[in-house]
């Protein structure tokens, strides 16, 4: 397994300060992300001309893009045309996989709908949509692993996976879900998986470099790689603050590029103490 980089660590900063930076810290693969409320973006920035000059940004630091973190809430109502936007988009990447949120209970059909409209782009192109489990919020359709299983398992297409994110299920379970359990189950969906750590700092959570909070990555690593070589990428979003282990809030004040470094740094060499590259 080859870690890429979640972009998502140098909110505040431009593109082309995080890929030097990710490049000269010797990785070779990064993950562009546009979340709301993580970052700031336009729908605009996700336009087929914007994807090629990022590709060619990357490729100028060595750098290659197999995954990128575009989320929606797919139950909305313009969802389907925002979705095929972002298939487009990562296609012009390079990417093999599109991350996405999916969306409410209550909000199936619509769902249901923009999956529908976007299935031919994703099989034009070979963009596999990898949905993501939620970090916050409530009413989810992928909550655990198992219901992500038994989504998919309903749709039955095999140009939809699973982007399990360890850390958003902790979290999302208020702590109550431990992601070593999650992962003792079914995995057969799960495309690719995000590393977030998370610590609990009086009656908050904040985020930290991997190996540095409370989940137990020492097991959960070895615990991922039984599973084969399935994709995975570093996401720390360090800027944010989770106060009252409430819905994340972004801090005024991005960190500085010292302490990203540090961040990446230590989060790569636990990783590879554990066999994970």
């Amino acid at each position: 397994m080859t870690l890429a980089v979640s972009t998502v660590l140098y909110d505040g900063y431009s593109f082309d300060a995080g890929l030097a930076d990710i490049a000269e810290a010797g990785f070779t693969l990064i993950e562009p992300a546009y979340i709301h409320g993580y970052v700031d973006f336009g729908e605009t920035d996700l336009s087929e001309p914007a994807a090629r000059q990022l590709r060619h940004r990357a490729q100028t630091e060595g750098l290659g893009i197999r995954a990128v973190s575009a989320h929606l809430d797919l139950g909305e109502a313009d969802a389907a045309e925002m979705l095929r936007r972002r298939v487009r988009f990562a296609a012009e990447l390079g990417a093999e996989f599109l991350i996405t949120n999916s969306a409410s209970h209550a909000r199936m059909d619509s769902f249901r709908a923009a999956l529908e409209t976007a299935q031919d782009e994703c099989e034009a192109t070979g963009v596999v949509l990898a949905l993501e489990n939620p970090g916050h919020g409530a009413d989810n359709l992928i909550g655990t692993l198992a219901e992500g299983n038994a989504l998919l398992d309903r749709i039955g297409a095999d140009w939809i996976g699973l982007n399990y994110d360890i850390g958003n299920v902790f979290t999302y379970s208020r702590g109550a879900c431990d992601p070593l359990d999650d992962l003792a189950g079914d995995l057969r969906h799960v495309v690719h998986y995000h590393l977030k750590d998370v610590a609990t700092v009086a009656d908050d959570w904040v985020f930290t470099p991997i190996g540095q909070g409370d989940l137990p990555y020492d097991q959960i690593i070895p615990a991922l790689m039984q599973h084969g070589d399935v994709p995975a990428s570093l996401e720390m979003p360090l800027r944010l603050a989770r106060p009252g282990r409430a819905d994340p809030v972004r801090r005024q004040h991005p960190c500085s590029r010292t302490e990203i470094a540090a961040a990446f740094t230590t989060s790569r060499a636990f990783c590879r103490s554990y066999g994970l590259v």
